[in-house]
């Protein structure tokens, strides 16, 4: 029993180690960078077109029409770099028409004047807006007045008709008609 006690102790032990492993560090390129124009050749693909079919491997599934992508030739190193004429011919990007640019600037300098035109009017429609809330302000303000006048008048007019009936009923003074030797 005692050696079976002693069996972890010395697997323990060994898993303790006093040695330190030093990291590796990483290489430093050496050298200059290089484009793989001439060193490797591109992979040449090739697009199928195909219609409407039905899968071979299940007749209930029906593909619609797509293109179909194929590696005809993987890239490759080209061991004879001199040679060009193993090389493919790689396609340049033409720049684009005189007549294609003369027209996105024309179309660009269209919406400058758009936009120029835009911004005048808005800047025109904001007075007006700004000119009618001044004008509604004063409206509000001379309805306010009025209402307060009309209120006037109201009190006024409670107040006559309050002096009228304290003083007394006097019987209306006829005015003296004319006489015929009166000339006018």
């Amino acid at each position: 029993m005692k050696n079976l006690l002693l069996i972890p102790i010395i697997f323990l032990s060994a898993c303790s180690s006093t040695d330190r492993h030093l990291l590796a560090l990483r290489a430093t390129p050496v050298g200059r960078p290089v484009g793989s124009s001439g060193l490797r050749t591109e992979d040449q693909l090739k697009e199928y077109r195909f219609g409407r079919y039905v899968d071979a491997r299940d007749p209930l599934v029906m593909h619609e029409g797509h293109p179909v992508y194929r590696v005809e030739t993987t890239a490759h190193w080209d061991l004879r770099p001199n040679d060009k004429s193993s090389l493919p011919r790689r396609e340049l990007v033409q720049s684009p028409s005189v007549s294609a640019n003369d027209a996105v600037v024309a179309e660009v300098n269209k919406q400058r004047a758009a936009t120029q035109a835009f911004t005048e009017q808005t800047a025109t429609l904001n007075q007006r807006l700004n000119e009618l809330g001044q004008a509604v302000a004063q409206t509000k303000e001379v309805a306010e007045q009025n209402l307060a006048l009309k209120r006037d008048v109201a009190a006024l007019r409670q107040q006559l008709d309050a002096v009228e009936a304290k003083l007394p009923a006097q019987k209306p003074v006829l005015s003296p008609s004319p006489s015929p030797n009166d000339t006018w």
